[in-house]
């Protein structure tokens, strides 16, 4: 699955080029990691970093560049291309490259509506690990462009949900929310902001599987993910559910303000 940047210029191994020599590459069973930047400042950047090495580990690679090495190859491509909000992708094979790809965030419209997701049978290998996995993703593509979804929802063969195409996911019932375990997900930074906020909220949580055949039983739905945020979700399969819902309106608004408080303080230091 080759990805093409956007903007003016890439970065490659510590260098930035001109995207005229950008050369596409196979990038299936790489490494990435996609930061979304925010008033220029890319969010969350610690935590990004910490997952991209942590995944190198996992897939039994080595980078040879530094955390501080990657933070500068971040802040010199932003100024670079002189963008203040986007997406950007950092991806390792055998080659360490950095570029703005296509985004789509959701319109204020699906905030307040929610999104429809579909349901696809599927498993991810190493869910810990941030890792190119075609199949999977080009499936869920399918989906998503055939049928209009905005995500695709993953089941495995025992009929458990573990997460979105490109996000997590979190199931309200009553004043609790429930979300898979962290060992058999991808341990999404939007995932982990938001566990830290429920506690904070003080939300009742716990993280428990659940079957596709028991969605019927919950009151809100909704996804996280670089993009989205904090995205309700409106209908899985035939099932409705709450776009409104309380709660999960309050971890909305707190997470935008979490994103907002983040961005000023790094521009103040």
């Amino acid at each position: 699955m080759a990805l093409f940047p956007i903007h003016n210029y890439f970065l490659l191994n510590g260098e930035i080029k001109p995207i005229s020599e950008f050369i596409p590459s196979e990038n299936n069973g790489g490494i990435y990691e996609v930061l979304r930047v925010f008033g220029g400042v890319p969010l969350f950047m610690e935590d990004h970093l910490l997952r991209f090495y942590k995944s190198v580990g996992i897939a039994g690679k080595a980078v040879v560049y530094s955390e501080f090495e990657i933070r500068n190859f971040l802040k010199m491509l932003i100024q670079k291309n002189k963008v203040s909000e986007g997406n950007l992708l950092i991806s390792y094979k055998s080659n360490l490259k950095i570029s703005f790809i296509p985004h789509n965030y959701p319109s204020e419209k699906k905030y307040e509506e929610g999104v429809i997701c579909g349901v696809l049978e599927a498993e991810r290998e190493n869910p810990n690990a941030k890792v190119f996995q075609t199949e999977v993703r080009e499936k869920a593509n399918e989906m998503i462009s055939k049928h209009g979804f905005y995500e695709v929802v993953l089941s495995d063969k025992l009929g458990r949900i573990t997460e979105g195409s490109r996000s997590n996911l979190f199931f309200v019932k009553g004043y609790k929310i429930f979300t898979s375990p962290g060992n058999s997900v991808l341990l999404g930074i939007t995932r982990q902001k938001t566990i830290a906020l429920m506690k904070k909220l003080e939300v009742d949580f716990e993280e428990k599987e659940v079957m596709l055949k028991d969605l019927h039983l919950f009151d809100a739905v909704f996804i996280s993910g670089t993009s989205a945020k904090i995205l309700p979700v409106k209908q899985i399969g035939e099932i409705l559910f709450d776009p409104q819902n309380k709660i999960m309106q309050e971890l909305i608004t707190a997470y935008n303000l979490l994103m907002g408080e983040y961005v000023k303080n790094r521009l103040n230091a």
